[in-house]
């Protein structure tokens, strides 16, 4: 189980609304609900939530607008938001981006893609996707900088690695990992999550959260999981 961590969840929608609340209830969280912009807004003034799961299509204060003003706001300008639409037009991706989210995914939801999400952002210890530890060279781009290292663990959620450059947890970089069956280079987009240093080694570690992948990198990484992993941790 998730430690206790209070999550915010608004949508206009009832039927999404208790389906988010159900999946995160037997995840161990706190569950606080808003059916509008305005109630939102309130409620993570009052509570500050440790993170927001926020609906873009709201018929009073559209989602991003709600974002622009929490991240505005120094009470509730630390709390991720994750932004929650049906449309993937990348007009609306970028709106919300600009609005300040931490990150955004659309409807219908998967619960085991949106808990690994909420996992990245609460710091939770809990791993809800099996790791499969790799030792593969990998290359980076954090512009202006472009760096190369090695994989330590690799997930549907994301990868840690170690570089001897110094990046900044909320980084934003892609990466190019070998995962095609003749070890072709697939690209990702990803964020720092947790950077830490190796004292001993003089190398940094990054866990590095996936963010929008294309649907032949997630096509690729599932496919590299399937063939690395036992098929019981792979349903797990």
């Amino acid at each position: 189980m998730m430690e206790k961590k209070t999550v915010l969840l608004v949508d206009d929608v009832k039927l999404f609304l208790r389906l988010e609340e159900t999946f995160f209830q037997r995840a161990g969280c706190l569950v606080l609900t808003a059916d509008s912009g305005a109630t939102a807004l309130k409620l993570a003034r009052e509570r500050t939530p440790d993170l927001i799961l926020l609906d873009y299509l709201m018929p009073d204060i559209k989602g991003d607008q709600v974002c622009r003003e929490l991240k505005a706001d120094e009470r509730t300008s630390h709390i991720p938001i994750i932004i929650v639409s049906t449309s993937s037009k990348k007009e609306d991706i970028d709106l919300c981006f600009n609005a300040g989210c931490d990150d955004y995914v659309t409807k219908p939801i998967n619960p085991e893609v949106v808990l690994a999400k909420a996992a990245q952002f609460l710091g939770v210890s809990q791993r809800l996707h099996k790791r499969l530890a790799v030792n593969f060279r990998i290359e980076g781009q954090a512009p202006p900088l472009t760096f190369t290292g090695f994989s330590r663990n690799l997930s549907r959620s994301g990868i840690l690695i170690e570089a001897d450059q110094k990046l900044e947890p909320g980084t934003m970089l892609k990466l190019w990992l070998p995962l095609a069956p003749d070890q072709t280079m697939v690209e990702f987009n990803g964020e720092i999550a947790r950077a830490e240093l190796e004292p001993k080694r003089g190398k940094y570690l990054y866990g590095i959260h996936f963010k929008l992948l294309a649907k032949d990198s997630e096509v690729a990484l599932n496919n590299y999981l399937q063939r690395h992993l036992p098929e019981e941790q792979m349903q797990s």
